[in-house]
C-alpha cells in the first residue's frame, strides 16, 4: 500500500489540470511544476531519510513520514493559490520519501537471494495497480466532487496505511546494522556510494530509464488533452494499457528470477526498451497521430521497464550491504531526481510535439543502456 501511494500522488490529480488552471489562474507549464517540485523534493529528501532509517529503524521513519504526508495532503486540498499548492506538493514529496526509502530497505532486510528479487517484483506488481486506478479515481472525483477532493482522498488513504502499518508490521532492522547519524559518518557513507563505480552507474542507469518513462507521465495531460483530443474521463486510455505492460513485465520477472541471472534479465529488458523507443520514433515521425500508435510503443517500454527495475534495484543495493538505507536513499535520489528534472526541464519544452517527446525518451534510454553496458561485466550475481 505504501508503494501505491507514490503513483497515486503523481497520477490522481492529472485529470484535474484544467480545473486547477481555471481556479488558481495558472497556465499548463506552471501547473506542470507542481509535479516537478513533488519529484525533486522527494529526491532530495531521500538523502535525509536514508540515514535516519539506518539509525532509528524502518518502522518509526515510515510512520513519522506518513503523518507528515497526511498534513501536506490537507494543505494541498486547502490551497487558494498556485504558490500554496506548490508548497503542499513539495511537502508531500519530502515526507513520502521517508516511507518509500525505509520500506524498500525493509523489503531487503526481510528477503535474500531469489526471494528478494521475487519480493521486489511483487512490490512492482502492486505498484503498477495504482497508475491504472489513479487517473480513473481522479477523473471521477474531479467530475463529482472537484479537484480538492483528490487531495482529501490521498489524506484518507494515508490514514488507512498508518493504522494498518502500525498494527501489523514489525521492525525489520537487526541491532547489529544500526548506524550512527554523525554528520561525518553520513557524508562518508554518501561519498562511498558516489565513488563506488558499479553502484553509481547502476543507479544512474535506473534513473535514466525511469526518466524515459516520465516523459509521458509528466506530459500525460498534453498527450490526452492536446494531441489525442480526449477529455478528463479518458486518461485510462493512456494509463491502463501502459500499466498493463508494467504488470505483465512484473509477473514475468516474478516467475523467471529463479531460472535466470539478474544480469540476463536486465539485458533482455534493455533490448526491449531500445526496440520500443525505435518504434516510437518511427510512428511519431512518419505516421498520423492515432491513439494506438502513441500507446503501443509505450506499452512495450513499460514492459521493459518492469523487467529491468527489480534487478537493477537489488544489484545496486547489494553493492553497499551494510548501508542499505543510505543506498536506498541514493537510489531514490537518482530515480525521482531524474523524473523531477524531466518534468521540470524537458517536458515543458517537448510536450507540444509527440515527435520531440519520442526523441527525448530515446536519448534517455540510450544513456541508460550505455551505463549498463559499461558495468554489466563487473556484476557478479546469481540473483
Amino acid at each position: 500500500m505504501i508503494g501505491m501511494l507514490a503513483p497515486f500522488t503523481i497520477d490522481t490529480y492529472l485529470p484535474s489540470f484544467p480545473a486547477i488552471e481555471a481556479e488558481l489562474s495558472a497556465n499548463r507549464d506552471l501547473l506542470s511544476q507542481t509535479l516537478a517540485i513533488y519529484l525533486i523534493s522527494f529526491a532530495l529528501a531521500t538523502l535525509f531519510w536514508g540515514p535516519m532509517a539506518d539509525r532509528w529503524g524502518r518502522k518509526p521513519i515510515i510512520l513519522i513520514s506518513l503523518v507528515g504526508y497526511l498534513v501536506a495532503s490537507i494543505l494541498s486540498a486547502l490551497a487558494q493559490s498556485i504558490e500554496t499548492l506548490l508548497l503542499g506538493r513539495a511537502l508531500q514529496g519530502t515526507m513520502l520519501a521517508g516511507s518509500l526509502v525505509a520500506s524498500r530497505a525493509m523489503l531487503r532486510d526481510f528477503f535474500q537471494g531469489d526471494e528478494a528479487q521475487k519480493a521486489m517484483a511483487l512490490m512492482m506488481m502492486l505498484f503498477t495497480a495504482a497508475p491504472a486506478l489513479a487517473p480513473i479515481i481522479g477523473g471521477w472525483l474531479e467530475m463529482h466532487l472537484g479537484w480538492r477532493s483528490v487531495f482529501y482522498f490521498l489524506a484518507i488513504y494515508s490514514v488507512i496505511i498508518i493504522m494498518l502499518f502500525s498494527l501489523r508490521v514489525k521492525e525489520s532492522q537487526s541491532p547489529e546494522h544500526v548506524q550512527s547519524i554523525h554528520p561525518l559518518r553520513i557524508l562518508k557513507g554518501y561519498w562511498q556510494s558516489l565513488v563506488h563505480p558499479q553502484f553509481l552507474r547502476l543507479v544512474a542507469a535506473q534513473g535514466f530509464i525511469i526518466g524515459g518513462f516520465f516523459v509521458y507521465v509528466a506530459g500525460a495531460a498534453s498527450v490526452v488533452f492536446d494531441h489525442l483530443k480526449l477529455g478528463e474521463q479518458d486518461f485510462w486510455i493512456l494509463f491502463v494499457p501502459v500499466v498493463s505492460g508494467v504488470l505483465v513485465g512484473s509477473i514475468l520477472i516474478h516467475r523467471l528470477t529463479h531460472r535466470f541471472k539478474a544480469t540476463t534479465l536486465i539485458n533482455v529488458a534493455f533490448t526491449l526498451a531500445s526496440l520500443a523507443v525505435i518504434i516510437n520514433l518511427i510512428f511519431e515521425s512518419f505516421l498520423p497521430v492515432q491513439a494506438w500508435l502513441v500507446i503501443a510503443p509505450l506499452v512495450l517500454y513499460s514492459f521493459a521497464f518492469a523487467m529491468a527495475n527489480p534487478g537493477l534495484s537489488l544489484v545496486a543495493l547489494d553493492c553497499l550491504p551494510s548501508q542499505r538505507g543510505l543506498a536506498s536513499s541514493v537510489q531514490s535520489l537518482f530515480q525521482m531526481g531524474m523524473a523531477g528534472l524531466v518534468a521540470a526541464l524537458v517536458v515543458p519544452y517537448v510536450q507540444h510535439s509527440l515527435q520531440w517527446m519520442a526523441i527525448s525518451q530515446a536519448i534517455l534510454v540510450m544513456l541508460a543502456l550505455l551505463l549498463w553496458l559499461s558495468v554489466r561485466r563487473q556484476i557478479q550475481t546469481t540473483a
